[in-house]
């Protein structure tokens, strides 16, 4: 007799957190499978809603805008080209461990959890497998 589970689909998602510069600096923090996929979520330009659609009625503040777009570099003082760019892992969805009946640890992949600590991923920003835990 076969048993069927199912798998936690969270499993293998990865957290990352990332920078643009536009003229405000915008921090985008989502889940994607791997860093490429998450930063094609990243919008390459903003909008912004007048003031007084979303602050305090009793003030008077003007925003004037056209639209702001991405700037991913710019030139230091002596010409040289700064990334302004920058996305890292924050978390991933890991799946739980337990103990086997013959004391052996095994991966439980009907429940997953997420976990901020590097020690524990096992994958690569890229996606792939971290050598050594597969």
């Amino acid at each position: 007799m076969s048993e069927t589970f199912k798998v936690d689909k969270e499993i293998g998602k990865q957290k990352f957190k990332a920078k643009r510069q536009y003229i405000v600096e915008v921090e985008f923090e989502g889940e994607a499978y791997d860093k490429e996929s998450f930063e094609e979520l990243i919008p390459s330009e903003l909008s912004v809603k007048d003031y007084d659609d979303i602050g305090d009625k009793s003030n008077v503040i003007t925003l004037e805008y056209e639209r702001w777009w991405h700037q991913s570099t710019e030139k230091d003082l002596t010409g040289k080209t700064i990334n302004l760019d920058h996305t890292q892992k924050i978390g991933e969805c890991v799946p739980e461990e337990y103990e086997d009946e013959d004391g052996e640890q095994k991966l439980d992949y009907t429940c997953g959890n997420w976990t901020n600590n590097s020690f524990e991923y096992l994958k690569n920003e890229d996606g792939t497998d971290i050598k050594g835990k597969e």
